[in-house]
């Protein structure tokens, strides 16, 4: 077995213990009576190799191969007694609820808005959504898309102040994981007529799981990290002789 697949076969049963051993995390509105991630969510995997045609480490191109994972989310909403779901949406990343508002925060990705369950007190969702991937690091001071080069270099830099070499490290297979959140999101409405002093407000909610994808770096052997030392003539011939070419 090679290094990669091992290093996969590793990771993968790591991920699959950090998904069993984490907690969702929860926020409801005030029309919200509950929400659940009842299925596990698949870890998504990509792969990435230096595409330059250099081999000098500092002129690596680092790119990202293979398709956008895609996660299914399964779950349940239920609304408070007397209010009923006006939509339901998935979002990759983080979503802050604040009153009335759901706001989704740097988000990759998100699902069409699930309308068809307006009017009920509950369902049970299975919604697909993509996961966008930034496919090469550019170096941009500010990047808030999910980027697994970008993840790559800030390791490598790490191991280069280590007074470690870029070329060793870019030589190395190996596989890492990046979590990704994923929060399912639903918004209840209270019914008009109710008895209460929530008659007629919508709030949302959200549940939301951390999810790895796995990252498999194809080491370039090749690679140096500069160019090779050109040979110099130190000796003579004989004295006053010409150098030895």
């Amino acid at each position: 077995m090679n290094k990669l697949a091992t290093a996969l076969l590793t990771l993968s049963a790591a991920s699959i213990a950090q998904i069993a051993l984490a907690a969702d995390e929860t926020h409801f509105g005030s029309t919200i009576q509950s929400m659940s991630i009842d299925q596990q969510i698949s870890p998504g995997n990509l792969s990435m190799r230096n595409d330059s045609t250099s081999k000098l480490a500092s002129k690596r191109d680092l790119r990202v191969h293979g398709d956008n994972p895609k996660f299914q989310v399964v779950g349940k909403v239920y609304c408070k007694a007397g209010a009923r779901l006006t939509a339901v949406q998935v979002f990759l990343g983080n979503v802050v609820i604040n009153g009335q508002q759901a706001y989704p925060m740097a988000t990759h990705g998100q699902s069409p808005k699930l309308t068809n369950i307006a009017g009920l007190p509950g369902t049970v969702v299975d919604i697909p959504v993509t996961l966008n991937v930034t496919r090469r690091y550019t170096g941009a001071a500010v990047d808030l898309s999910f980027n697994p080069a970008r993840t790559y270099e800030q390791k490598l830099k790490a191991y280069v102040a280590k007074g470690n070499t870029a070329a060793e490290y870019l030589r190395e297979t190996q596989a890492f994981d990046i979590e990704q959140t994923v929060s399912l999101v639903a918004w209840c409405r209270m019914d008009s007529g109710a008895n209460s002093v929530l008659a007629g407000k919508t709030y949302p909610g959200d549940v939301s799981r951390k999810v790895p994808v796995t990252i498999l770096y194809n080491g370039d052997p090749a690679i140096i990290d500069g160019p090779a030392a050109r040979a110099t003539a130190t000796t003579r011939e004989a004295e006053g002789g010409p150098p030895v070419k």
